[in-house]
C-alpha cells in the first residue's frame, strides 16, 4: 500500500508541476491529438516542401501526462520520441532527434551542444497548414526549449527524489527487514570445474526461506532481496557480491579451499556458509622480461641520447617448490615461490597440481631500431641497438618433489634493424647483436617456503 500511495503522489506532484511557468509539453500536447499529420520536409533550397504522404502520430499518456510520442516516419517506420522529464518535458527524444510541438504544428529537429536547433520537418496536426521558414523556426524552438529547460530545475530535482522514495519503498518490498526468516543458504548458480589461481569466477547467490514457507531470493537466482540485506565475509576468495574468484596468493588460501560467507544484517544470528575445495589446475604464466631498448629511460628513469638502445635484461630469478598434501583432498600440491633477485622481491606464492603447467618468462629485451639518415649531412642510419640478455634462473626442488611441470623461456633479446640510408652516399645501419640466452640451473635440497 505505501508503494501505490508513493507512485500517487509523484503522479500529482507531476500534475501540479506541468501547471507553472513555461509551458511543458503536456499543456501544450492538451490541443493535439493522435492522428495522420501533414509533413514538411526541409528541402536543398533550405524551404519547407509538403510531402504528399502524411505521417501517423500516436501521442501516448499515463493519466494527463504525455510520456511518448509515435511518429512512424515516412508513414511505415516507427520511431518512439520519450520524455525528456517525466511530467515536466521540454522535448521528446529518440536517437539524436528531438520533437517539441509548438502553436499548431510539430517541430522535428537535432539539437547541438551550443543550444541550437536544425530543423529537418514540420508535423502539421490534420486540417493544419505551414508557411514559416528556417531561421524562424529553428529560433522559436531554441528560444522554447532554453525557457522550458529553466523551469525543469525543480521539476528534477521532485522527481529524482519521487524515483529515490520509490526505490527505497521498492527495496523494503523485497528485502528481509521486519521480516520473519527461519533461515538463510548460499546456493551457487553453477558448479565451477576448476577452481584455481586466475579460474573463472565462482557466481553465486542467497536464499531466504520465511517462516511461513515462502522463499525470497537475491536478483541473481531470480528475485529481489538487496544483497545491501547481507554482510559478506568470503575467505580465500574476493570479498564480492554475486561472484567471487579465488586468492592469486596462496598464502590467503591456507585451507585450500573458498569458504562463501554471509550473514544477515537485519537478522544477525542468521548465517549461511559454502566450503569449495580447490583444484588448483589452471595454468599460470610469469613474466619478468627485460625491457625494449626504446623504453630504457622510462625503465630505468635516466635520461638516454639518440636511438640504438639496447634491450633489458631478463631479471635473475630464484624459485623455490615443496610438495604438500591438499588439505581437503589430501592430493598432493606443489607449493611454489618465485622471488626475483634482481628486484629483490617475492613476485608470487602459488599452489599448484604437479601436472598444471607454470611458465617462466625471463627473456632479454629487443633493442631498439636505429634511425635512418636525415639529410645529405646526415646520410648514414644509426646501428640497431643490441638484444638484452636473457635472465639466469635458478629452480630448487624439495625432495619431497616428484612431478613438476615447469618451463623456462629466457633467450637473450632480438637486436634491432639498421637505420635506412638516406642516399647512396650513406650507409645504412647494422643489425644490433641478440643479447646471450640466460642459465636454468635445477638444484634438489631442502626447501623453507614463506607461507
Amino acid at each position: 500500500m505505501n508503494y501505490i500511495k508513493h507512485i500517487s503522489t509523484l503522479a500529482l506532484l507531476l500534475v501540479f508541476m506541468s501547471s507553472i511557468g513555461q509551458e511543458s509539453q503536456n499543456t501544450i500536447l492538451s490541443k493535439f491529438e493522435s492522428g495522420k499529420y501533414s509533413i514538411y520536409k526541409l528541402n536543398a533550397k533550405k524551404k519547407f516542401e509538403k510531402v504528399k504522404k502524411a505521417w501517423p502520430v500516436e501521442i501516448n499518456k499515463t493519466g494527463d501526462q504525455v510520456t511518448s510520442v509515435l511518429i512512424k516516419r515516412a508513414g511505415i517506420l516507427d520511431e518512439l520520441f520519450e520524455a525528456d522529464v517525466p511530467g515536466y518535458p521540454a522535448y521528446f527524444a529518440f536517437k539524436n532527434f528531438r520533437i517539441s510541438f509548438i502553436n499548431d504544428y510539430a517541430v522535428y529537429y537535432e539539437w547541438n551542444g551550443k543550444q541550437e536547433a536544425t530543423t529537418k520537418y514540420i508535423l502539421v496536426k490534420p486540417g493544419g497548414s505551414f508557411s514559416g521558414n528556417l531561421e524562424t523556426i529553428n529560433k522559436n524552438v531554441a528560444n522554447y526549449a532554453t525557457a522550458t529547460f529553466k523551469n525543469q530545475t525543480n521539476a528534477r530535482a521532485n522527481v529524482k527524489e519521487q524515483k529515490a522514495e520509490l526505490a527505497e519503498a521498492e527495496r523494503k518490498v523485497n528485502s528481509l527487514q521486519g521480516k520473519a526468516v527461519s533461515k538463510i543458504e548460499i546456493q551457487l548458480v553453477s558448479n565451477p570445474k576448476k577452481v584455481a589461481h586466475f579460474s573463472d569466477a565462482i557466481q553465486y547467490g542467497v536464499v531466504a526461506t520465511l517462516k511461513d514457507g515462502s522463499v525470497l531470493k537475491t536478483p541473481n537466482l531470480g528475485g529481489k532481496i538487496p544483497w545491501e540485506d547481507f554482510t559478506l565475509s568470503h575467505e580465500g576468495s574476493s570479498n564480492t557480491i554475486d561472484e567471487v574468484r579465488m586468492e592469486e596468493d596462496a598464502s590467503k588460501v591456507p585451507n585450500d579451499q573458498i569458504v562463501l560467507k554471509v550473514s544477515s544484517k537485519y537478522h544477525p544470528s542468521l548465517r549461511a556458509s559454502k566450503n569449495i575445495a580447490t583444484t588448483n589446475d589452471v595454468s599460470i604464466r610469469v613474466s619478468q622480461n627485460g625491457f625494449y631498448g626504446a623504453d630504457r629511460a622510462k625503465a630505468t628513469n635516466r635520461a638516454t641520447f639518440g636511438a640504438s638502445q639496447r634491450g633489458g635484461d631478463g631479471d635473475q630469478l630464484l624459485i623455490k617448490v615443496k610438495t604438500v598434501k591438499h588439505k581437503q583432498t589430501g592430493a598432493p600440491l606443489n607449493k611454489i615461490e618465485i622471488y626475483n633477485e634482481t628486484d629483490r622481491k617475492l613476485v608470487a606464492q602459488y599452489k599448484l597440481t604437479p601436472a598444471t603447467e607454470l611458465t617462466i618468462n625471463s627473456n632479454g629485451g629487443n633493442g631498439q631500431w636505429g634511425s635512418d639518415g636525415t639529410s645529405s649531412s646526415f646520410p648514414n642510419g644509426d646501428n640497431g641497438g643490441n638484444g638484452g640478455n636473457g635472465g639466469n634462473v635458478t629452480i630448487i626442488k624439495d625432495p619431497s618433489v616428484g612431478t613438476l611441470n615447469i618451463t623456462v623461456n629466457n633467450k637473450g633479446g632480438k637486436g634491432g634493424k639498421g637505420g635506412k640510408r638516406h642516399n647512396i652516399n650513406g650507409t645504412s645501419g647494422s643489425l644490433g647483436a641478440t643479447g646471450s640466452n640466460g642459465n636454468t640451473n635445477n638444484q634438489t635440497k631442502s626447501v623453507s617456503l614463506k607461507f
